[in-house]
């Protein structure tokens, strides 16, 4: 009885990590080019931490729903870094990995901090760079509202689905 409870304990835990799905839906006129992060919400390090460069074209509507099945969004990610340790660096992994099913276990969607680029070309807009997150690691200085000059951005995390939403929008 006691590994039963014990095993359910461990599941529970798991579970409240795990990471749920990312919709970033880029309704602006403008590509977005940034870095997509997820991190361990209960550590003091934010560690594990995985982490890419992602470029969401104009009028694009992603859905991600794990890393393992990242490649099969729109536009594909098939490689993410992984970084464990403070003291090392990352390590570059290919999508699809058992690895990626335990860090999906155990970070959940922190950040997207990108630029706007008028689309199709790498011309920056006058707007901002856009911080979109949430701040559960001390070192982050994520918002969840950015007003820029051409485009805003608001990023929700939903705790009862654990899904967490990107919008950008023209103003």
């Amino acid at each position: 009885m006691k590994k039963l409870i014990y095993f359910v304990a461990l599941f529970l835990g798991f579970t409240s990590f795990a990471q749920g799905p990312l919709h970033i839906y880029n309704y602006s006129s403008y590509d977005l080019i940034g870095r997509l992060f997820a991190n361990a919400p209960s550590s003091s390090n934010c560690l594990p931490t995985v982490f890419t460069s992602y470029n969401v074209p104009a009028g694009t509507l992603v859905d991600i729903k794990s890393f393992n099945t990242s490649n099969l969004s729109y536009p594909p990610i098939n490689v993410w870094s992984v970084g464990t340790s403070t003291s090392g660096g990352s390590t570059n992994q290919t999508v699809p990995s058992g690895l990626f099913i335990t860090m999906g276990n155990l970070t959940r969607w922190h950040f997207y901090w990108f630029q706007t680029r008028y689309a199709g070309t790498n011309n920056g807009t006058p707007d901002p760079d856009f911080p979109m997150g949430e701040n559960f690691c001390s070192w982050s200085s994520n918002t969840d509202y950015v007003h820029g000059v051409l485009t805003e951005a608001k990023w929700y995390y939903d705790p009862t689905t654990n899904e967490t939403t990107l919008i950008v929008k023209d103003i």
